[in-house]
């Protein structure tokens, strides 16, 4: 499953490099935003007691925010410091957060709104799961009601914590009580599910812009990105675990290939914060080639995360523990990777470390 969360996370590097020319956008940003809080539920330990868990995913995920936060400020001085007016607006914008950051605090957004997600999703653990499943209803209502993206331009884009709470308990849902009973067919059955919503979209289905508080047409296109979500968690967790471990047989790769897997999936935080810095960086230097900008942030981004991943610096900037070097020799049972806050009881193969 770690092969998804890499999926993941080069699809909102992809989305931010060719922004409007990429053709087929809204096929990606049906099932992007959902998936990563899809998968936070996917991997839920339920039980943790409520202040504990605030304060490591506080670490993990609001620290690195923090601290790069801090470092987008230099940059935006660096580049626009003659541009008074400019400079005040993005770092206003930058710190309070929500739908109207802008680069170089690109993707911020999304981990502080991971993060209030998780910690309500946690809060309400103590109550009948209808109670949260009404509360991220009454989210996406407001979410739909309440004009002029009201619910995202909420400090640190705390309110859409309300409606990504669904897809949050759509993971864990899905994991507990649907796919135990899909013994067979699991390759088949996900592609099925994610050419139906490709089809959904076809037939003109309004994809979500959930940074702007916008989830599509109501219920049914966030119930669209569940099931696509759902259909790759079949598909990565069947046939490409299946290729990936067949790859590893006939190379003699396994470990090392294992390793480096989970090195990239625990620099994700740094990806999302750091990427749009890198692309605004790379296009000052006259880089305007779509694929060479996706393909040239999305490298240097892990690129940087992999390097402060072997530093003393891992816990603020990754918000992950230090490794020696990046493919340090994995542990039976390893901390979750902020950016999907995926921590598995017991770790398989392809379920070892991690929003």
């Amino acid at each position: 499953m770690d092969a998804l969360r890499l999926v993941s996370i080069a699809a909102v590097v992809l989305g931010h490099a060719y922004l409007t020319d990429l053709t087929f956008s809204r096929y990606l940003e049906i099932w992007r935003m959902p998936l990563f809080f899809f998968l936070t539920g996917y991997f839920w330990t339920r039980g943790r007691p409520w202040a504990k868990d605030v304060r490591g995913r506080f670490r993990s995920l609001m620290v690195p925010y923090l601290v790069w936060a801090a470092l987008m400020s230099v940059a935006a001085f660096a580049w626009f410091a003659d541009d008074p007016d400019l400079l005040r607006r993005l770092v206003l914008t930058g710190w309070y957060g929500g739908a109207d950051q802008e680069p170089p605090w690109w993707a911020f957004w999304f981990i502080s709104v991971l993060f209030f997600t998780t910690v309500l999703r946690r809060f309400l653990e103590r109550f009948p799961s209808a109670v949260a499943w009404a509360v991220g209803l009454a989210g996406l209502a407001w979410a739909h009601l309440v004009p002029d993206s009201a619910i995202a331009r909420t400090p640190l884009g705390v309110g859409l914590a309300l409606p990504c709470l669904l897809f949050v308990l759509s993971g864990e849902m899905f994991r507990r009580h649907v796919q135990p009973h899909v013994r067979r067919h699991r390759t088949l059955i996900g592609v099925g599910l994610v050419l139906l919503g490709l089809v959904a979209v076809r037939l003109g289905l309004e994809p979500p812009n959930i940074k702007f508080g916008g989830f599509g047409t109501p219920v049914l296109t966030p119930a669209v990105g569940v099931l696509m979500s759902a259909g790759m968690v079949l598909v990565f967790g069947s046939m490409v675990e299946r290729l990936l471990r067949s790859f590893a047989r006939r190379t003699g790769t396994g470990q090392a290939l294992r390793r480096v897997i989970t090195a990239l999936v625990r620099t994700g935080t740094v990806v999302v914060l750091l990427h749009g810095w890198v692309l605004m960086w790379i296009m000052r230097h006259g880089v305007e080639d779509n694929f060479a900008k996706f393909a040239l942030a999305l490298a240097l981004s892990w690129v940087a995360g992999l390097a402060l991943l072997a530093t003393p610096l891992s816990k603020p900037f990754t918000g992950a523990r230090r490794r020696w070097y990046p493919v340090h020799r994995l542990r039976r049972v390893e901390p979750p990777h902020p950016v999907t806050s995926a921590l598995p009881r017991v770790t398989t193969a392809s379920e070892r470390t991690h929003p």
